[in-house]
This record gives C-alpha cells, structure tokens and sequence, in this order.
C-alpha cells in the first residue's frame, strides 16, 4: 500500500518510515571502533565546558571552508592553540580513518548519514550537549530530530551545525507566484527549461515526492523509474556542479530544478539572481551538517572547545554572513543585522517544517535499488 506523505504529518511521516532507514542500517554494519577506548579525556567528562586548559593543537576537517576561515581567527583569539584545517569532498575520506583507528583528526563537519554510521560503529565520543549553548539554542525541528537520530542511551554524539535543505528552486522572473508542486519539473511545455541532478538518490527522492511516496520508504520503484524516463526528454541537462546551477538561472536557461537552501539563498542575496525556495504541497527533503568528535582525537579538550565556540548562535550565525547556509538556532534574526526578506527566507524550519522530511540514511538494498533505478534512466 502506498504511502501518502501528503496525509501524513511530518513527525508522523518521520516515525513511519524510520524502519526502512536508520534501523535497518543498524541491522547492516559491524561493530568496531575508532581509536583508544581507554582515552585518559573524554569529552562527557569534563569539568567544565570550555575545559580550562587545552591542547596546543587541533585538527578540524570541515568543508564550510569561508566559515572556517572566520572560526579560526576567533578560535586563536581565545586559546593558546594552532588549528589545522582540511576540506573533503567525500565524507568516505574521513570515515576510511576512523575505521582505520583515527589517531588524526579532532572535529569533522559530517553529514547526517555517515553520523548514524559511525555511530553504529561506536566511532565517536558522546558530547557534554547539555552544557553548551549550542544545544539550547537549537530550533524547534533541529533539536527533535538531534534527539532522534544522533542520541543513544540519553547521550548526543553531534551538534546540528547546518540545516540543509533540498527543495525546489525556481526563476521568480518566469513564475508570478510559487509554483509550489514538483509538476513543474514534469511540465511538456517546460521542456528544456528545467533540470534535474544528476544524482540517483536526489532524483528517485524527488520522484517519490512526485508520485505521491514516502521518499526514506518508497513501495513502487516502478513508478519512480517510468517518471524520471518521462522526466528525462524535459531537462536542459542533468547538473552535477552546484555553480552550474546558478550558472544556468543567471543565464535564463533554466526556471526551475532541485537545488539547496543555501545556495539559493546565496545566489538570490549574494548575486542577485531572481530565484527563490518553493514551499511544495507535497514536501521537500532536508539534512544536517553536523559537529561531531571522533574516537581517538589527539586533541579532545581543543576539540570540544572547539565544538562549543562554533555551535554558540552568535559564531553560527557567521555561516550566513560567509557561506549563505542556515544554522539551525532559534532567533536567527537577534543574531544577524538582516533585512526582513532574507530574515523570511532563512525562517524555513519554522514555517515549512510540516512539508519537510528528514533525510534518513539509506540501507544498502535502497541505495542499490536507487542506483539501478538511475542507471536504467540515464540509458533510456
């Protein structure tokens, strides 16, 4: 029986479909565990938060990069303590370390799905959450779904850093008013007007929003297939570089196709691009970033002061001025000297979040089904 996400709340949706996501990844990884169990300093027990004497080093991976230059700067203003930063460009890079043992890296900016891994596989250190001011100022949805999905035994082991959403972006020039429904992107006389990534798992997601399916638990792989081979004719191009998106709007080559908040935001704000976020009748997906700590991190004190100054609101907030990415605290705008229109854009969480489904981590038969799905699309 198919599932109506539009019948369904979005916390009702949440639990519904969480066996086919997060529980049944539990059921498919091994245990392990990264770096010492026995570690002298685990964050939880510390004394006070931030601890009172740090380590003279520390080594962030986080690809917010702009935001990370500006966290810098403010973390040495405070402590005695040289940073280090990497970017990825693929989380497998970090986890290959932390199930090698990390001995290496002491905070990574990690995506919701390899959290739950490493979690599964007892690979990060829980987190002193309840004295940081990051956790209290999380927004209403954030801090549910914190709750839900990254704590186990009463103990948080990440901090959402940013809310990322993956709606429908749209050319306000082109559409009088929000379109509001992922039709557009299956409408005959849009044709070659709009795109669709080129990302199996975004794509067959978007298809089971279209068709009327839970996007974390669809019941008709079928369905997805035969709308993305319909879907396919239309497309100006499937993306894969997220610039080549704004690319394409600024040049009037494209109204509408599923992009990010954030980026949105960026090129509507930043470079004045005429493009906005649809509010879709029937939902959109989101996902965090999120601080976490590793298992074996060198520098634990530093990491979790760290933690704490990057999750405080007023340094979050910071991820607006740099990057045009939302962190998830309440109030956003006692944080920021924005105008009412960006101010209304960053409110999402709060005024869209019936029509938001978290982005679960996929099983491994899912993600195989969604690459076969993609597979026989692209060569239809």
């Amino acid at each position: 029986m198919r599932l109506d996400t539009m019948g369904l709340s979005r916390r009702e949706l949440v639990k519904y479909s969480l066996t086919g996501g997060a529980a049944s990844l539990a059921g498919c990884l091994g245990g392990g565990g990264g770096g010492d169990e026995n570690q002298s300093t685990k964050p939880v027990d510390m004394a006070s938060i931030p601890p009172e004497e740090l380590e003279q080093s520390l080594n962030v991976w986080n690809w917010y990069d702009g935001w990370v230059n500006w966290a810098v700067k403010e973390f040495k203003e405070q402590y005695n303590t040289s940073v280090t930063t990497a970017a990825y460009s693929n989380p497998s890079k970090w986890y290959t370390k932390l199930e090698a043992g990390n001995d290496e890296i002491d905070s990574i900016s990690a995506t919701s799905a390899w959290v739950v891994r490493s979690m599964d596989n007892d690979f990060l250190h829980a987190l002193p959450v309840d004295q940081m001011d990051g956790w209290s100022a999380l927004n209403e949805l954030a801090k549910s779904d914190a709750e839900e999905y990254y704590q186990r035994n009463e103990m948080v082991y990440a901090i959402p850093e940013a809310q990322v959403a993956h709606p429908l972006t749209y050319s306000t020039d082109y559409f009088d008013e929000d379109p509001g429904s992922w039709d557009v992107l299956w409408q005959s006389d849009l044709k070659g007007k709009v795109s669709m990534q080129d990302w199996g798992e975004v794509a067959c997601r978007v298809a089971a929003l279209y068709t009327g399916q839970d996007p974390n638990n669809p019941d008709d792989f079928k369905e997805i297939e035969e709308a993305l081979i319909q879907q396919k004719d239309l497309n100006v191009t499937y993306w894969k570089d997220q610039s080549t998106v704004q690319q394409m709007f600024e040049n009037e080559q494209i109204v509408a196709t599923v992009y990010t908040d954030g980026r949105t935001y960026n090129g509507r704000f930043q470079k004045e691009i005429p493009i906005d976020m649809s509010n879709t009748k029937e939902g959109f997906m989101y996902t965090y970033d999120t601080f976490v700590i590793p298992k074996g991190a060198p520098n634990p004190k530093a990491a979790v002061a760290w933690t704490d100054m990057g999750s405080k609101p007023e340094n979050a907030a910071e991820k607006v001025t740099t990057m045009g990415y939302l962190p998830p605290i309440k109030n956003i705008g006692d944080y920021l000297d924005l105008s009412d229109e960006k101010i209304d854009f960053l409110s999402w969480p709060q005024k869209m979040s019936d029509s938001a489904t978290f982005i679960q981590p996929l099983s491994d038969d899912l993600r195989k089904k969604f690459d076969e799905i993609w597979t026989k699309v692209k060569a239809a």
